[in-house]
């Protein structure tokens, strides 16, 4: 809900919407390993069903350079408050630092304070609950067999 409700927020800051996905490379290189949780062409499709973007941008670069802005003519750059890891804090390694000395970038408060941690945190914890399901519904099912 908190991407979805970021998107719609930076779709009302213009007309048109292009929503970077990072390569699953960039991701992991930066935010650790496991990461990212869901495969980039995963990732892709999940941010092409959402009405509010209008194109994807493949592979995005991590820092959003002048080039960049100028080739797709980028008008405003955003992003929410949550971020999972410290490079993607303010600072000298701030990935959003030319679009912030272009005046053109806009921090959207986060309406949810999960991070990827707590997200892998909370999988984790379902894992054994769902694999031992499995393992009830495959006994079930081997019984139900047996009595035919």
């Amino acid at each position: 809900a908190g991407h979805v409700d970021i998107l719609r927020r930076a779709r009302a800051l213009g007309d048109y919407l292009i929503a970077g996905v990072h390569s699953d490379q960039v991701v992991n290189e930066f935010r650790g390993s496991n990461h990212p949780i869901m495969a980039m062409h995963e990732r892709v499709l999940s941010v092409l069903g959402c009405r509010y973007v209008d194109d994807v941008l493949l592979d995005a670069p991590w820092v959003v350079t002048r080039e960049m802005i100028a080739t797709l003519n980028i008008a405003v750059v955003a992003r929410g408050t949550v971020r999972d890891c410290a490079e993607c804090v303010a600072g000298p390694a701030d990935p959003h630092a030319v679009p912030q000395s272009l005046g053109i970038h806009a921090e959207l408060p986060s309406c949810t304070g999960l991070s990827l941690e707590e997200i892998a945190a909370r999988l984790q914890a379902r894992r054994a609950e769902v694999t031992e399901r499995h393992a009830e519904k495959r006994r079930k099912e081997g019984e139900w067999y047996r009595q035919k």
